[in-house]
């Protein structure tokens, strides 16, 4: 159920130029919902082209996020944008969605060729692409990435996004000693096999998570890839990585397709109140922020600076189904009564988000418009037969620096009117993170977006068995699993009753987690900033320019 809200707010056209290799599969892959930007056609696979001409000072534009992850640029390594958005700017997929979410070839000549039977895909890289060390793109570095990504010793934690190639799961867990699904035909020749047919496996390689490396780079940095030395093929090259502060780029005028306008661009890690201070002083060209501060700008006069982008993604609270008595189906079935999704995104959002039921974004198949259960005496009658006549308690953790903390703050009180006591624990990102990817958050906040447009990406990712202790709900069960793999393998046109059935299975019956709302993004950008590609939750900036 998406909610145009140009009634409160006025969305900020930024016009759009030509630009390469848009759109993308990463946190987000292409334009949410609402989004006002119209990207003109993808140029990724045109000829390089001169940069424009330099008119005096260099083209600098300085970007501020809150980034509290951004201690490394590895995207083997994390899950989160605060790794995927700097490094991006880098390193590049084989291929990249445009903002309709269509592939289109970015270091291949063309899309993959596959086979009839949908396993095998043919693939030829451009010839001539270089890597920002000056050695040329092969198919080894091909072979090498994706080895990489399931290394027996330290696997990318991404890996689940391709990990339908043939022999990735046994090469992973050490039963064999390569990785078959990847054959090099010659220097700029390969084909990949899967297990079984994976109807978006085209849009998975364009995640960003799935970028290729240099073979020979990659292994001579060892542990400090992505700290001290992170070379890629994309249009800006790093100059500079202050760990948990900023990176540094230039334009890369070696590019395989059309060249950067910026001559530089800098991505800090800005706490937040201050990256909007800095903002209104004129010493950051573009700032993010969540919804609860957009409100402020609404009115005031830097409402036309203010951009609003309806994303692809879902906060959700996970229900760890260990641990009791959340281990009571019933009991999960309580919480989605006793949970008001419009009452929390009209309170503390103010309205400048889309509360949801569904656990599937809007715009991707198997979404649902169900509309919220709330009823505070159906949850404590549910309670009671599950022998709680006097309610239960709850304990979680999250971090004391997200928006999820608020979030708690408000589902806490909600809760209350169904005897449900929640005492909520504030502690540093790392103490949480390691703690829920242990399995050992009673009853986490998730916030997910996009990797590639499919259901498969907010189902399979947190609730296929193997998965779903990282994000503790630990819900470890044969019938979700032989959907989700059904679905994986299905004909397309059967994909999505096979999703609508297990999207309806695990939130209604099962009630593993409980929907609250999909997120929006606002940014002020400063008058005189063009091109930004507003990539879902991540921003491309190969066509900005700055005036």
């Amino acid at each position: 159920m998406k909610q145009k809200s140009t009634s409160i707010l006025v969305i900020l056209l930024i016009a759009i130029m030509a630009f390469s290799g848009c759109g993308g599969g990463s946190s987000g892959s292409s334009s949410g919902a609402g989004n006002a930007n119209a990207a003109s056609e993808p140029s990724g696979t045109s000829d390089a082209t001169e940069a424009t001409e330099p008119s005096g000072e260099p083209s600098v534009l300085k970007y501020a996020h809150v980034f509290n992850d951004m201690d490394g640029l590895d995207v083997h390594r994390y899950t989160t944008n605060d790794v995927i958005q700097p490094a991006m700017t880098i390193c590049e997929p084989l291929v990249r969605l445009d903002e309709a979410g269509n592939p289109f070839p970015l270091l291949l000549e063309a899309l993959p060729e596959m086979s009839q039977n949908g396993t095998l895909f043919t693939c030829k890289l451009k010839e001539g692409v270089l890597f920002h060390d000056g050695t040329e793109l092969t198919s080894e570095d091909v072979l090498f990435t994706f080895a990489r990504i399931f290394d027996p010793v330290e696997p990318s934690i991404n890996y689940w996004l391709v990990d339908m190639i043939k022999g990735a799961k046994e090469y992973m867990n050490g039963e064999a000693d390569q990785l078959t699904g990847i054959t090099i035909i010659d220097p700029y020749n390969f084909t990949i096999e899967l297990e079984e047919p994976f109807a978006p496996f085209i849009s998975s390689l364009a995640c960003e998570q799935n970028a290729i490396y240099p073979k020979a780079a990659c292994e001579a940095a060892g542990d400090m890839w992505g700290v001290t030395s992170f070379v890629g093929t994309g249009p800006f090259k790093m100059t500079e990585f202050a760990s948990k502060e900023y990176l540094h780029v230039e334009r890369n005028n070696d590019y395989h397709g059309e060249l950067a306008k910026l001559d530089e661009l800098y991505i800090y890690n800005m706490e937040q109140q201050t990256g909007l201070l800095e903002w209104e002083a004129g010493n950051i060209d573009v700032v993010w922020m969540e919804s609860a501060p957009a409100a402020q700008y609404i009115g005031s006069e830097f409402e036309e600076n203010l951009l609003r982008i309806d994303l692809m993604g879902i906060k959700t609270l996970n229900l760890n189904t260990i641990m009791a008595p959340l281990d009571n189906q019933t009991v999960r079935q309580a919480m989605k009564y006793a949970i008001d999704q419009k009452g929390l995104v009209n309170s503390f959002l103010q309205g400048l988000a889309n509360p949801t039921m569904s656990q599937v974004p809007p715009g991707i198949i198997a979404h649902s418009d169900r509309e919220s259960f709330y009823n505070p005496d159906r949850a404590k009658e549910l309670l009671a037969e599950a022998g709680y006549p006097d309610g239960i308690d709850l304990e979680t953790y999250v971090d004391e620096k997200d928006e999820a903390s608020n979030v708690l703050t408000v589902l806490q009180e909600q809760l209350k009117a169904s005897n449900i006591n929640l005492k909520v624990n504030r502690v540093d990102r790392a103490t949480y993170i390691d703690m829920r990817r242990a399995g050992e958050v009673q009853c986490p906040v998730l916030t997910w977006y996009k990797d590639i447009s499919d259901p498969d990406n907010f189902l399979y990712t947190f609730y296929f068995s193997d998965n779903s202790k990282m994000f503790s709900s630990n819900w470890n069960d044969p019938k979700t699993d032989e959907l989700l793999l059904a679905g994986r393998s299905a004909d397309p046109a059967d994909r999505e009753a096979i999703y609508e059935e297990v999207e309806e299975y695990l939130v209604v019956e099962q009630s593993v987690m409980v929907p609250l709302y999909n997120p929006s993004h606002f940014y002020l950008i400063a008058d005189g900033v063009e091109g930004i590609f507003f990539d879902n939750s991540l921003l491309r900036f190969d066509a900005a320019s700055k005036k």
